[in-house]
């Protein structure tokens, strides 16, 4: 039983650190969905902020990996679709892979609403800076 309960343990502060904000950055940009252009500028801001904000992340033991959530919102506010690249290595934002999926998310903007703008939020999550606050409050 006591290995249950220190893996709900740390799952809570795990989910307590989120909720804190540990590990978590957030942008927004704005564009037009249907211009193709516009789409592939906002994806390579998007790319480029990602990987300055990995430059800042904490790296204990070698853990790297991150999380990043992508929404898009009309002008109202209303949600047109979400998604996340789910557990990711840093090196997938320095490859096709990382932009192409950004790509595709901002595509699928035109396909679900009819919007003359729309704002991008992104939310990325360190799961080193994670491990680092677990560690220091085990430390402690």
């Amino acid at each position: 039983m006591l290995p249950f309960i220190r893996r709900q343990s740390t799952q809570e502060r795990v989910e307590r650190l989120i909720r804190e904000g540990v590990g978590v950055r957030e942008a927004a940009w704005e564009f037009t969905p249907s211009d193709t252009k516009e789409r592939d500028r906002v994806a390579n801001a998007i790319v480029a902020w990602v990987r300055g904000m990995m430059g800042e992340m904490r790296k204990p033991y070698g853990i790297d990996h991150v999380v990043l959530a992508l929404a898009a919102r009309d002008a109202g506010g209303r949600v047109l679709c979400t998604n996340s690249m789910g557990v990711v290595r840093p090196a997938s934002f320095y490859e096709a892979a990382g932009s192409e999926g950004i790509v595709a998310f901002l595509g699928d903007t035109d396909e679900v609403g009819d919007a003359k703008a729309v704002r991008i939020s992104a939310a990325l999550l360190s799961l080193g800076d994670l491990a680092f606050e677990l560690n220091v409050a085990k430390a402690a």
